[in-house]
């Protein structure tokens, strides 16, 4: 009988014999997250994936994709050196691939591992090169597609404008800021220079098809990523009380128009920007359109009491495109101490040339008669004028031409001072709960020296301050 000395020392002996390939090999758990630092959350779905960087076993790959929480996990991973980076819809979105790391598992521990996308600057200095104290520092980036989401095959232009305020010694002038790209054959484009936490209006166009007219915001970190769809339209004109343009297809488009408690709000105005087509909300806050032209557009609904709403919306032949718009109302604060200078308005000379009878007027009594939400309200019925739908989807006053020129715009001059506003577009300079007085000169024979220009299209004055019944000035 052998004695337990002699047993171990047997057991040590056959154990040492064992080749170390018998052995129980270094199996590894790889474990990790992936951040999208672009929209700084992490990111769901992406699949992870580790090749092997050894000679001996070149090419093995492993995977696993993250969960909810942008958690991955790799189980039984062997002794090695590994690439590891990882795929997703989002890097092909942006046109770029993964970076690698290089990670070496050499123990049973668990080896953790942190993956993200570049960051909204990196991507903006790569496309866009270093920064320029000249141009906001934004991006816009994307792929113009054809509107049943084929590629275009052919480069495409994409044209963005954003708008600016200056003062100049002829008054406050408002500066479009144009920037346009080329995209490539697929494609892909870049737009640099929009400004981060502001607003640009984007359109493609690519041969004979294009968008429609497309505002978009700019995040803050100034990387703004959307495709843009194009495609075909027919311009027809319509009759009712006088000739109008519109722009045809085979799109439908359908929604409800809501409040912010979800209930309908009955009668709202929805328009599709440039197309020159109008729908009104029924008492269910539905709307329809049919026969649009396709591609990306921009649809706003407007309603006594709400501030306008605007949404960016696809639109392609066969298919529903749906857009419920959630209306906001307008309110008016007051804050608990407010301090108002005293813009006093020459009245008197108003007054002295309203008696002249010469051109139009409309006196503080008017206007709140009108309750007007946009200063197409305060202009709409004077003889002479026409407000009509903008390019950018508000309302430009014009003056009705009585020649083949067409409708144009007329000199605008705000307190006097001659203000530069050459669509008719007057909301984004003048809120019409200020205006207090107006002056219409539709025929240039009976403008006012003071108020003449050669713009050969008429004057319209407008005078804003303190309404006689606005609450007193608290001391």
């Amino acid at each position: 009988m052998r004695s337990p000395v002699s047993t171990l020392l047997c057991t040590l002996l056959l154990a040492a014999a064992v080749p170390a390939s018998a052995q129980s090999p270094v199996r590894a758990r790889v474990r990790g997250e992936v951040l999208d630092s672009v929209r700084s959350r992490m990111l769901t779905g992406a699949t992870v994936q580790l090749v092997s960087a050894d000679s001996a076993t070149s090419g093995r790959i492993l995977a696993g994709v993250t969960n909810l929480q942008g958690v991955f996990q790799i189980e039984d991973v062997p002794a090695g050196v590994y690439l590891v980076g990882f795929l997703h819809p989002f890097l092909d979105s942006l046109g770029i691939e993964s970076s690698l790391l290089r990670v070496e598992v050499a123990s049973d521990e668990p080896l953790m591992v942190k993956l993200a996308t570049p960051s909204a600057s990196t991507l903006i200095e790569a496309r866009c090169g270093a920064p320029s104290p000249e141009l906001p520092r934004g991006m816009y980036f994307g792929t113009v597609r054809l509107a049943n989401g084929a590629s275009i095959g052919t480069p495409a232009r994409v044209r963005a404008q954003y708008n600016t305020n200056r003062v100049t010694p002829q008054g406050l002038e408002r500066v479009p800021n144009v920037r346009i790209a080329t995209s490539t054959p697929e494609g892909t484009f870049a737009v640099c220079g929009v400004p981060p936490n502001g607003a640009i209006t984007v359109r493609g166009f690519a041969g004979a098809d294009s968008s429609g007219f497309v505002e978009l915001p700019v995040p803050g970190n100034g990387l703004l990523l959307r495709d843009l769809f194009i495609g075909s339209a027919t311009r027809a004109q319509v009759r009712g009380n006088r000739v109008t343009s519109v722009l045809t297809g085979k799109a439908t488009l359908r929604g409800v128009a809501r409040n912010q408690t979800g209930q309908p709000v009955n009668g709202a105005r929805v328009t599709v920007w440039g197309t020159g087509v109008e729908a009104t909300a029924n008492s269910a806050g539905q709307y329809q359109f049919a026969n649009l032209p396709e591609g990306s557009y921009t649809v706003e609904a407007r309603a006594v009491g709400f501030q306008p709403h605007r949404v960016s919306v696809d639109l392609g032949a066969n298919r529903d495109a749906v857009a419920d718009l959630a209306l906001t109302p307008l309110v008016t604060t007051v804050d608990t101490l407010r301090v108002r200078a005293n813009r006093a308005v020459p009245l008197e000379e108003f007054e002295r040339r309203r008696k002249l009878g010469f051109g139009h007027f409309l006196t503080e009594e008017d206007i709140k008669r009108k309750a007007p939400i946009y200063m197409g309200d305060v202009f709409r019925g004077l003889p002479g004028i026409v407000t009509m739908p903008g390019q950018f989807g508000r309302d430009r006053v014009l003056v009705r031409s009585s020649g083949i020129t067409g409708d144009c715009a007329p000199a605008i001059f705000l307190n006097g001072m001659l203000v530069n506003i050459e669509d008719g577009d007057l909301d984004n300079i003048i809120n019409p709960k200020d205006v207090r007085a107006v002056e219409l000169y539709a025929r240039t024979s009976s403008i006012p020296l003071q108020f003449q220009t050669r713009n050969g299209c008429g004057s319209a004055v407008i005078w804003t301050g303190a309404r006689m019944d606005d609450p007193p000035v608290k001391k």
